[in-house]
């Protein structure tokens, strides 16, 4: 029979190295569930990362290669394959270089020789691979590096197709401009702000390009012209749009003239203000100028011309205003003076012959009237005797009597400053503009009216016809229109009309006070 144990009571502190023990075991526990769950984050991570970097290894623009050190293909991603014309999985363990167009396939061999002697060193090169027949400009981008005692290649093929078709376009547009450039009729230069010559097609002013190149086009102007050049070149940077100006003396030459205009300023990209620039064309102008001048002096001479014409006829109308009143009326006076005698000879008996002359002396009374009327309208009386004002308001009184159009007067004005010949222009044109009213216009009223401006007298006539539109009043034929307007310019002034389509019209005449 076995003796019976004996368990001793556990001590006191027996007891608290358990509990103690117990403790640390929890806190290691804790611990590890702690390094677990960040364990478990950390791989999260890693998984999204491999993720992140799958797609963009698969989605990349540009294809990812990894070579052995055969040069056989032992990954790529879906770009790669899609340079290659060929699937993925075909692709593998393919030696790239059958890919390589034939002329550059030493280049190739060079290029990878000199990535493994340079480990770790990106080489670079452009070359041509053949897919399905055609030639495709690629650049390749090698790392080599060695894994484990083996030499892998990391290549990164980026396709040049559309670089190549920009750097052709951008070629061609280059060597059409240089042609243009170099073939245009004119100088044309590129200045920056200062005026300085930064580039110039062609020598010019007995300067050759390379001489031009660096100075100041403000230079080989006239001093006295300088400024008004500098006030284009100002302009242009300023408000940014042309502007362009004349100059004769260039170079010293004061018989050549050149024109000068200036581009709107090139803005390029990220460009600060100070390198802004502006292209200039040069043309050299003197033919045109002399022309120019020659046009202007003949132009002169005929308003001149025409001004000593229209004075001719005043006088001349004048001349036979006066004669046929004078010498015809007079005539016709002292025929109906002889009729009237005539008259009280006859017996009153002789009934029929009595009757004759009554008819003969109404005859001469109309021939009378007729001959006042030609004579008033040749060179009205009223205008030399008593002035503009009141012949206007004849002419509008006679006009109304005639048509029937209410006509009306409104001056501000009491007496014109004008002399006889000028009061003649303006009379001439008001009687022109009436015609007009009357012809054209088939308005019921017009009104006149005068003022003065600031030292100038304006005239207005109005109407309430059917107007004028911007066709009628540029038509070259419209002579009366152009008349009025050359009559009034010759004596300083200016004459406007303005219309809308039946809502009749208004002549305005501006003209200065004699001093």
């Amino acid at each position: 029979m076995k003796e019976p144990i004996e368990v001793q009571a556990p001590t006191k502190a027996s007891s608290s190295r358990v509990g103690s023990m117990v403790r640390d075991i929890e806190n290691y526990q804790a611990e590890i569930r702690a390094h677990r769950k960040k364990l478990e984050e950390v791989r999260g991570q890693l998984r999204d990362s491999y993720t992140r970097y799958t797609e963009l290894y698969e989605l990349a623009p540009v294809g990812f290669l990894t070579l052995d050190r055969k040069g056989r293909i032992r990954e790529l991603n879906g770009t790669a394959a899609r340079l290659l014309g060929f699937a993925v999985t075909w692709l593998i363990d393919r030696p790239f270089v059958v890919f390589v167009a034939k002329e550059d396939v030493q280049r190739f061999l060079t290029f990878a020789l000199r990535s493994i002697q340079n480990l770790k060193q990106q080489q670079t090169i452009e070359l041509d691979i053949v897919v399905e027949g055609r030639h495709l400009a690629v650049q390749l981008l090698m790392r080599t590096s060695t894994q484990d005692g083996v030499i892998l290649h990391r290549l990164t093929i980026i396709d040049l197709t559309d670089l190549k078709r920009t750097e052709s376009q951008l070629q061609d547009s280059l060597d059409n401009w240089h042609s243009l450039v170099q073939n245009a009729p004119d100088v044309i230069m590129t200045i920056d702000r200062s005026g300085k010559i930064l580039f110039v097609n062609r020598p010019v002013w007995g300067y050759s390009v390379r001489a031009l190149m660096g100075t100041r086009i403000d230079d080989y102007v006239a001093e006295h012209q300088r400024s008004r050049l500098r006030e284009c070149i100002e302009t242009v940077f300023t408000s940014d749009e042309r502007s362009a100006c004349d100059m004769a003396g260039v170079n010293g030459d004061s018989d050549a003239w050149f024109g000068f205009s200036f581009g709107p300023v090139q803005n390029g990209s990220g460009r600060p203000k100070a390198d802004r620039k502006t292209t200039v064309t040069i043309r050299e102008i003197s033919e045109h100028k002399r022309a120019e001048e020659t046009l202007r002096s003949s132009g002169e001479q005929l308003r001149d011309f025409a001004a000593r014409l229209e004075s001719v006829r005043e006088e001349e109308r004048t001349r036979v205003a006066r004669e046929i009143h004078d010498e015809l009326g007079q005539a016709l006076t002292i025929l109906k003076l002889d009729l009237s005698w005539l008259q009280t000879q006859t017996p009153r008996t002789q009934r029929q012959s009595r009757k004759k002359i009554k008819s003969m002396m109404d005859h001469v009374d109309g021939t009378i009237e007729l001959v006042r009327k030609i004579a008033s309208e040749l060179r009205p009386s009223i205008l030399d005797d008593l002035g503009l004002i009141p012949a206007i308001e004849w002419q509008l009184s006679e006009l109304q009597k005639r048509t029937g159009i209410r006509c009306s007067l409104r001056s501000k004005v009491e007496k014109p400053d004008f002399g006889s010949e000028k009061s003649a222009a303006v009379f001439r044109v008001v009687q022109e503009a009436l015609t007009n009213v009357v012809r054209h216009a088939k308005a019921s009223a017009v009104l006149i009216g005068l003022r003065e401006e600031r030292e100038r007298v304006c005239i207005s006539i109005v109407d309430n016809g059917k107007g004028i539109t911007e066709a009628e009043l540029s038509d070259p034929k419209s002579l009366g229109i152009v008349g009025m307007k050359e009559r009034i310019a010759r004596l300083g002034g200016e004459l406007t009309i303005t219309s809308r389509r039946g809502n009749g019209t208004r002549l305005d005449i501006n003209l200065p006070i004699e001093t």
